[in-house]
């Protein structure tokens, strides 16, 4: 299937990656409607190959530097390169070779969904192994216009793909998607890495991102707030955390013992549960359940869960929105 497609600021960034292995390559961008900046200075890479997770609150810059990587729109200031090549002197978007998908894609409503490839791209078997592709074959011959919302986003994933680009740019690629839809099109992403395709993405639905990417930026106010491979965050940020259910609150003497034991990054008391985050779920468990018992502090449950993506996200956007500016 989809043979023909495969194809041999401030900022804590870490280390800077060499140019030639970046598909995209962002320094300092700056871009501002109207007096108001939308992009202060911004750095970011994303790999040859890799699917990389741009997300962020609404008005946070994802889509001005998604418009600005997708030569519809020009920065004001800062280096932005696409495969190596600065879009400052691209003329035309078409030259940039790259695949785009916007939030909300627009066609028009009285051609079907074969004409509105084959007005794209022509051969009738390429548009139909699209189509077969996205899963819109059973809908090829219906009008765009009766079309539900993710049925136009698999449309414009399809049509996002015509000219078989190296870089995919997905703005919310799934949100108007139900569970299987959304479960689709995260197949289609794996898929497209498979043949060799970069992928950019913005989403709200952060489950989605540590489902298929391997790296992660977070945007927050115009400014690349951290962007690391999920590997490191999964390691670094998403620690195991135990909800205790205690018969009464537990004493704060007690509570202070727990907080000052080694395995204990964090400890929070609500009435008479306890939530604790620890660096290694083992010897923290060891360690809370042993001190509870030495303080004779009653348990009536411990569950465990851990830090995901989206708790990672909120804390990071809060922490920014406190810093000073």
């Amino acid at each position: 299937m989809m043979s023909d497609l495969k194809q041999t600021g401030k900022t804590n960034l870490g280390d800077p990656v060499e140019s030639g292995v970046n598909m995209i390559h962002i320094e300092q961008l700056y871009k501002s409607y109207r007096g108001f900046p939308a992009l202060r200075g911004i750095s970011l890479q994303v790999k040859k190959g890799e699917i990389y997770g741009f997300i962020g609150q609404n008005g946070a810059g994802k889509t001005t530097t998604m418009n600005i990587l997708a030569g519809l729109s020009r920065p004001d200031a800062g280096l932005c390169l696409v495969n190596g090549r600065d879009i400052r002197r691209i003329r035309h978007p078409g030259d940039l070779h790259l695949g785009y998908l916007p939030e909300e894609p627009h066609f028009y409503p009285w051609l079907s969904a074969r004409e509105t490839l084959e007005n794209l791209i022509g051969p009738i078997q390429r548009v139909d192994e699209l189509l077969h592709w996205v899963g819109l074959s059973p809908a090829a011959s219906r009008r765009v216009g009766g079309f539900s919302r993710g049925m136009r986003q698999r449309l414009g994933l399809a049509a996002a793909l015509v000219h078989n680009p190296e870089l995919l740019i997905l703005d919310e690629p799934s949100s108007a998607l139900d569970p299987e839809g959304r479960s689709d099109v995260l197949r289609l992403i794996r898929e497209l890495r498979q043949m060799g395709k970069t992928i950019l993405f913005s989403t709200h639905i952060l489950s989605d991102v540590e489902r298929v990417c391997d790296t992660v930026g977070i945007i927050a106010s115009g400014e690349m707030i951290l962007q690391q491979p999920m590997a490191t965050i999964s390691q670094k940020y998403i620690k195991p955390v135990f909800d205790i259910e205690l018969i009464a609150p537990c004493p704060p003497d007690v509570c202070r013992q727990l907080q000052a034991g080694v395995p204990v990054l964090a400890l929070e008391q609500h009435h008479n549960r306890l939530t604790a985050t620890v660096n290694d779920a083992q010897d923290g468990s060891i360690w809370l359940m042993s001190q509870l018992a030495e303080a004779r502090v009653a348990i009536l449950s411990i569950t465990r869960r851990g830090h995901n993506l989206e708790d990672i996200f909120i804390e990071e956007v809060n922490g920014h929105e406190k810093s000073p500016a």
